[in-house]
């Protein structure tokens, strides 16, 4: 049986956009299919209990920085933090603000009265529909999950919880429903695939799975949710138009430039003033549709510094 939809609108939400993502995950009649999610790539012995949302603004260090917005963010019954990132498009430095982001969570806690230093893990769960990593070795034919902590070398002996960053790579996951044996697989099927979906399959017919093709039918949507859904995915398709009319805008300047130049090195340095303009340009009209500082930094690859000063 073919369950793939025709249809040029789809009844699901893209589980990959923003938008789709926040509109199922990040809504808290769904918790246990978040749950469900999470338990499914965290490493064994690491299982989650419950869940409480918590907030997604995250105060920065210092006056100058201002903070970051994540995408979701919860909290265990243990107090262990568990944060979800959808990565939709290719971003420089995405592992580096995936740390970032789970040290600033740890580091609040530090600060709070935590007795014998017995501070509460954080886990950053970053789905990426892009290729971000080099993947070539043999090593990682068939895997898609990858859990990044602070283990010992040659033992690899694991120190302590405190910070994990996992990483679910969509953009090389591939593998038909029929060769979907683990959980783990079936959950990488059903959200690269979920909007493309007219019927639950059979091989998907479990309550978990049942619940989120449920939670993305937009149909079903309340008028508040259904008018915030749509107005967020207005706001990502003008974004990635901006940045996507941005980028060819600076890299035909940055190549008009060097050919002005006719050196090598007028070439390069004209490319990347381009690309520098175009992401000067891109972070001024996303500020215009009001995106925060910190939202424009992860979509620009610009400081909070160099946005302020637009």
């Amino acid at each position: 049986m073919n369950n793939f939809t025709t249809e040029l609108r789809p009844r699901k939400v893209d589980l990959l956009s923003n938008a789709g993502f926040k509109a199922v995950f990040g809504d808290q009649n769904n918790k246990q299919v978040l749950i469900d999610f999470l338990n499914s790539v965290l490493p064994r012995g690491r299982k989650v209990k419950d869940l409480t949302y918590a907030t997604t603004e995250f105060a920065g260090a210092t006056l100058e920085n201002r903070g970051v917005v994540l995408d979701l963010r919860c909290e265990d019954e243990d107090g262990t933090t568990f944060i979800v990132e959808m990565q939709r498009y290719r971003q420089d430095h995405f592992a580096e603000r995936c740390m970032m982001y789970a040290s600033r969570v740890y580091d609040s806690r530090s600060r709070e009265e935590i007795v014998n230093f017995k501070i509460p893990p954080v886990y950053l769960v970053g789905i990426l529909a892009t290729d971000d990593f080099d993947r070539s070795h043999p090593a990682w034919k068939d895997r898609y999950v990858s859990v990044y902590s602070m283990r010992e070398d040659k033992t690899h002996e694991l120190l302590n919880e405190s910070i994990s960053i996992i990483f679910v790579e969509l953009k090389r996951f591939n593998k038909a429903l029929e060769a979907c044996e683990s959980l783990q697989d079936k959950w990488c099927f059903a959200l690269k695939h979920m909007s493309r979906l007219e019927a639950l399959p059979d091989k998907l017919q479990t309550d978990i799975f049942r619940r989120l093709f449920e939670a993305a039918e937009i149909a079903e949507f309340s008028i508040e949710k259904r008018q915030q859904y749509d107005k967020d995915m207005i706001t990502e398709r003008d974004w990635e138009n901006i940045k996507s009319t941005a980028r060819r805008e600076g890299r035909e300047e940055g190549r008009e430039e060097g050919r002005a130049e006719g050196l090598a090195e007028g070439r390069a340095e004209g490319r990347a003033e381009g690309l520098a303009q175009g992401h000067r340009e891109v972070a001024k009209n996303l500020k215009a549709l009001g995106l925060s500082s910190a939202d424009i930094a992860k979509a620009t690859g610009l400081t909070l510094e160099e946005i302020e000063a637009l």
